[in-house]
């Protein structure tokens, strides 16, 4: 098992360290259009679009690639995993990502750094997580093999980590596009539980 896991990492490893070539808009909308999810809040775009990236890589025979886990203690909610990579067979978290959509990289990979280490230290903590249909342990945590920051194309040179296949005017573009369709009404609308 070490072994595969080295060699997925090797590939992500290599996978992220190429330019990619930009994912055509049309094909992303096309994937995300039903999603039922509100993309008026900005980030959640470059979340969903960082999945299906992460998805080509962490291949879904063998890998759960999630959105939006909100962790906490007994009185408010502490943050959000903005994408985790989740093993199957061992229901145990390989990867976590903060995804930041932002003009100003300087702030962003600052706060994607701040977000890193609030998570890491609320481990320590008696904390609950769960997204909109499913609990998780902390247990699922406690061998994260790669934390990671996400930003649009062009982003390492700021100190992220992975660069999105696409640039933020891109990403943006799609954006506008989900949320016209949704507004005439032939995409599936904003759901309440997402």
């Amino acid at each position: 098992m070490a072994i595969v896991r080295a060699q997925v990492l090797s590939v992500v490893s290599v996978f992220f360290s190429l330019a990619a070539p930009a994912a055509p808009i049309q094909d992303l909308f096309t994937q995300l259009r039903d999603s039922g999810l509100n993309y008026e809040v900005v980030g959640t775009v470059c979340e969903q679009v960082s999945r299906l990236e992460l998805q080509k890589v962490y291949p879904v025979s063998q890998y759960e690639v999630v959105n939006g886990i909100e962790y906490g203690d007994a009185t408010r909610t502490i943050g959000e995993l903005d994408v985790v990579v989740f093993d199957k067979a061992t229901k145990k978290a390989v990867l976590v990502g903060e995804v930041k959509c932002w003009k100003d990289l300087k702030s962003a990979i600052a706060k994607a750094r701040d977000q890193r280490f609030r998570f890491q230290k609320s481990l320590a903590k008696d904390i609950a997580l769960h997204d909109y249909q499913t609990d998780y342990d902390k247990e699922q945590f406690s061998s994260v093999q790669k934390y990671v920051a996400i930003a649009p194309k062009g982003a390492k040179a700021a100190g992220f980590e992975v660069d999105m296949e696409n640039s933020l005017g891109e990403l943006m573009q799609l954006r506008d596009m989900l949320m016209t369709c949704q507004d005439q009404g032939q995409c599936a609308p904003p759901s309440r539980d997402h």
